[in-house]
């Protein structure tokens, strides 16, 4: 399993937090938000600190806000382009949708990342999607909740090669929240101690 990390805090006000990832984000994948998405246009500041956690080892992807497909497309395309300017990987497209009759939008904005070149896509619906959603080639994260809920276990439709988001996990838990990931055969997860699901995508591990 490759563990998600979370990072939106600007590198001046928080450069602890930045230095944090950089050691802890070797081998991992840091899911970048800078303003609810990749901003308005591409910020220096930013872009040094984010070559910094590239050379370091970290991989990176850009959050992008579905908003359940209610969102135009060409504002989800524009902001697959401002993350085309920094170093990242791949992108997170958070609130999807899950019926079959709401794939569309999300098909579009997952054909879109793949033309500029990015080749790790996450889909968050936050729980199982109709079956069609499989046939996007993305990684869907099929479970987001709290730790408690997540120990008791998954639903049906959650499948191996899924990602995992865990928010609410104790602090001395949070490597144990990541062993249970990986039995359960998470691709990807994400463990946080912070309590709010929004929170979960916006604050650093």
């Amino acid at each position: 399993m490759t563990p998600l990390l979370s990072l939106h805090h600007h590198p001046f006000t928080h450069p602890e937090t930045w230095d944090t990832i950089e050691v802890a984000g070797v081998g991992s994948i840091v899911l970048l938000n800078i303003a609810a998405g990749p901003g308005s246009g591409l910020d220096p500041t930013w872009t040094t600190a984010t070559q910094r956690l590239v050379r370091a080892g970290a991989g990176l992807i850009g959050y992008v806000d579905l908003a359940f497909g209610a969102r135009a497309v060409e504002q989800v395309k524009a902001e697959l382009g401002r993350w085309a300017g920094y170093p990242v990987r791949g992108i997170f497209f958070d609130q999807a949708p899950t019926s079959p009759y709401s794939i569309g939008p999300v098909a579009t904005a997952v054909r879109a990342a793949r033309r500029i070149g990015f080749d790790t896509l996450l889909v968050n619906p936050g729980r199982p999607t109709d079956s069609i959603y499989r046939g996007l080639g993305a990684v869907l994260c099929t479970f987001e909740g709290p730790w408690e809920e997540y120990k008791r276990g998954t639903v049906e439709g959650v499948r191996p090669g899924d990602a995992h988001l865990v928010h609410s996990v104790p602090t001395d838990q949070i490597g144990v929240a990541h062993e249970l990931m990986r039995g359960r055969g998470a691709r990807f997860g994400l463990a946080t101690v912070e309590s709010s699901l929004q929170a979960m995508h916006l604050a650093t591990v």
